[in-house]
């Protein structure tokens, strides 16, 4: 009997040897899709083969998601959005420190900020200990080139984008316009390359009821409850207030709008830097009774169905959460042609319109509000794709079966 109980003892040592140190790294502990991307990651992987730990800069939402969940949260006090060398070499050090104290298996990057960061810092780390088995994972989000700017900015980024795809053993497209643009433009050979879409668990989002949704965001932004709240005809859109969000041109769109369409309203929740600017916006085009900004809504995606039309307007995407979620909550949308959407909706998912092109979002929302009839058949249709092919099951174990193949190559 003590024979068998010392070689359970044994087996059970071995079998917890086993567990894989994973460590995911973003730069913002924000709530956007890289974050819920992460989050979702860390939650899920099976306890008995991972264990998990994940670093960003600030204590947001995403942080004080995991530590709720349980999962093991460090701060990078030194990373930040804006450029400064100075404070990016000391979140290098930080990095390296962290990798030391953790002894991860597994880095999985996120955000091309990072993903520059955490390289140069895992190399070292690897010369430090000499762990060459350490694999690096990147998923960088949409590639950073593919944002407007100047044309010499786009080269530079473009360079910077191969130095940081050098020191990652597997690179995670969550598009396959993403791996595509990357072979194009010669980020990283073939083999290192491999698209994986974000997927949702239908299960994880419970949607308020329309009237209840409504209700309650009339109350948030001061607005007169009409008679019927069913009646009143209201476009929304989610993002992070920046500019490759295109929120600008959702603004001017129902600008184009209101002289046909008075009693429309625009609500857009979100949080970031352009908000003063799109405040400004909304003032000088005298929009102040029509689109209404809601910032740091908790549990946004809850609020979906208070919405007639979902937009989405933006100059530069992933693959994007806030579509696969509008598309969970039955509603119709009109969205910008740009980076993986067009693998999310067809001609019978939604409409596409050019990215920043006012005039047509203005008249495909104008189709939309008088077409009850096209606005059920590509809800439905938008629905049954994402719960069709955007599990966060069949995401997971893409990104498990990209782990193994990248056991013991290290970079």
């Amino acid at each position: 009997m003590d024979m068998i109980l010392l070689d359970y003892i044994k087996m059970a040592g071995k079998s917890k040897e086993k567990r894989k140190k994973i460590l995911y790294v973003i730069t913002k502990s924000v709530w956007g899709g890289a974050g819920k991307y992460v989050y979702d990651l860390a939650v899920n992987l099976p306890k008995e083969k991972f264990e998990v730990f994940v670093a960003a800069g600030g204590k947001n939402e995403l942080a004080q998601k995991l530590i709720a969940m349980e999962i093991p949260y460090f701060e990078i006090k030194n990373f930040q959005r804006d450029i400064s060398i100075f404070k990016e070499i000391l979140a290098c050090f930080e990095i390296i420190l962290l990798l030391l104290k953790i002894r991860p298996d597994i880095v999985h990057v996120n955000s091309a900020k990072a993903g520059g960061i955490v390289g140069i810092a895992a190399l070292d780390y690897r010369f430090l200990t000499f762990n060459l088995k350490l694999k690096t994972i990147f998923t960088p989000h949409g590639w950073a080139f593919h944002e407007t700017r100047p044309a010499w900015q786009i080269i530079l980024i473009k360079i910077l984008s191969r130095v940081t795809a050098f020191y990652y053993s597997k690179i995670i497209c969550v598009s396959e316009f993403d791996r595509l643009s990357a072979i194009k433009n010669h980020i990283a050979p073939i083999r290192k390359l491999v698209t994986i879409h974000n997927g949702i668990k239908t299960e994880d989002y419970k949607f308020l009821l329309k009237e209840t949704a409504r209700d309650k965001i009339f109350q948030m932004i001061q607005l007169v409850r009409p008679h019927n709240l069913y009646h009143q005809m209201i476009i929304g859109a989610i993002g992070e207030f920046t500019k490759n969000k295109g929120q600008k041109h959702l603004i001017e769109a129902v600008k184009l709008l209101i002289s046909r369409h008075p009693s429309l309203v625009a609500i857009i929740i979100g949080w970031g830097e352009e908000i003063s600017n799109l405040k400004s916006q909304i003032l000088n085009l005298k929009l102040e009774n029509n689109v209404f900004l809601i910032e740091n809504l908790p549990n946004a995606a809850s609020y979906l169905k208070a919405f007639d039309i979902f937009v989405l307007p933006s100059l530069k995407e992933g693959l994007p959460y806030a579509l696969l979620e509008a598309g969970l909550a039955e509603l119709p949308v009109v969205s910008a042609r740009v980076g993986g959407i067009t693998e999310i909706i067809g001609h019978d998912e939604g409409i596409l319109i050019e990215p920043a092109d006012s005039d047509a979002l203005a008249e495909k929302i104008e189709e939309l509000t008088e077409n009850p009839e096209k606005r059920k058949m590509l809800e439905i249709n938008l629905r049954r794709k994402i719960v069709g092919e955007f599990s966060l099951e069949k995401m997971l174990n893409a990104t498990l079966a990209a782990y193994e193949e990248n056991r013991g190559s290290g970079k």
